[in-house]
């Protein structure tokens, strides 16, 4: 399953989560959401640094495919 990071209120996050309804993907059957940045945190910790070193979302991670 892909998994996504980013508040739904970034704008960045936003087109992700446009392109994947574009190819009719579906939160929580096809991709999972987790809330990151800003007063979610989770983007400075060192196992999301590890995905994405310059702790930024969005970041997709689809099996080894890591995109940022």
């Amino acid at each position: 399953m892909m998994t996504l990071w980013g508040r739904k209120s970034s704008i960045n996050v936003q087109k992700v989560l446009w392109a994947l309804s574009e190819l009719a993907l579906i939160e929580g059957r096809d991709f999972e959401r987790i809330d990151a940045g800003l007063h979610f945190g989770v983007n400075k910790t060192p196992e999301f640094l590890a995905l994405n070193p310059n702790g930024l979302v969005p970041t997709l991670r689809d099996g080894e495919l890591v995109l940022w």
